[in-house]
C-alpha cells in the first residue's frame, strides 16, 4: 500500500543537493591538481624567462640553468628588477621587464640596451593577448628584430619612436607598424619609451 511518502531523490530538492555535491567534488579535484603542479609551473616558468633572458643577449642557451648562472645577475634597484650581462668580465648590457596596456590586455616583454643606455641590443614578448594574425604579430621575429640596434638616446632624451606603415622603407628613429594593429604597435612602442624612462632614471 503507498502510504504517499516521497523518496528524497523524486523531491525537487535532490537535483539542486546533487550537483552541489557534484561541483564540491570536481572543485576538490582540481584544487588538489592545482597544488601538486604548482611547483612544475613555477620551475617552467623561471626556466622559459632564464632562456629569453639568455636569447636577448644573444647567449646559449644550450645548458640554461649554468649558462644564466654564468653569465646574468639580477639585481634590484628602489623595488625595480633588472638583469645584467656579463661575458669575459665585459658588461654586454642591461635587460629589464616592461609591459604596457594592448588592446585587448597587457603586453609584456624583456628590453636589452647597451649598459650607455643608447641602444637596444633586443627585445622579446615574454606574454600578449592581442588578435591572432593581427596585434599577435607583435611576437614575430621580423617586428622584434626592427628594434635591434635603434637608437635610444639622442641629446640625452629618450626617443619614441614614430611608426610608419609596414611596408613602407623606414628611417633613423621608425618603425614598422603592423598592417591593421595600430594599437598593438603602439603599445610596444609606448612601452618601450615609458619603461626605459624609468629605468634610465634610476640606473
Amino acid at each position: 500500500m503507498n502510504n504517499g511518502k516521497k523518496l528524497f531523490r523524486d523531491t525537487r530538492v535532490y537535483p539542486v543537493v546533487f550537483m552541489l555535491i557534484i561541483t564540491i567534488l570536481f572543485i576538490g579535484i582540481l584544487a588538489t591538481f592545482y597544488q601538486l603542479s604548482l611547483e612544475k609551473v613555477e620551475t617552467y616558468r623561471q626556466t622559459v624567462l632564464k632562456k629569453m633572458v639568455l636569447s636577448v643577449f644573444e647567449l646559449p642557451v644550450n645548458n640554461i640553468d649554468k649558462n644564466f648562472s654564468k653569465y646574468i645577475s639580477m639585481k634590484n634597484v628602489d623595488d625595480l628588477n633588472y638583469y645584467v650581462a656579463v661575458k669575459d668580465s665585459n658588461s654586454l648590457g642591461y635587460c629589464f621587464p616592461i609591459s604596457g596596456s594592448g588592446l585587448w590586455g597587457t603586453i609584456n616583454a624583456l628590453l636589452a640596451v647597451t649598459p650607455d643606455f643608447k641602444e637596444i641590443i633586443n627585445i622579446e614578448i615574454v606574454s600578449q593577448n592581442e588578435t591572432p594574425g593581427l596585434g599577435g604579430r607583435i611576437t614575430e621575429d621580423w617586428y622584434k628584430k626592427q628594434f635591434q640596434g635603434k637608437i635610444l638616446i639622442v641629446n640625452d632624451e629618450v626617443r619614441l619612436f614614430k611608426m610608419i606603415p609596414e611596408n613602407e622603407k623606414v628611417g633613423i628613429g621608425e618603425v614598422s607598424q603592423i598592417t591593421g594593429a595600430t594599437a598593438s604597435s603602439k603599445a610596444v612602442v609606448d612601452m618601450i619609451y615609458k619603461n626605459v624612462l624609468k629605468y634610465k632614471a634610476k640606473l
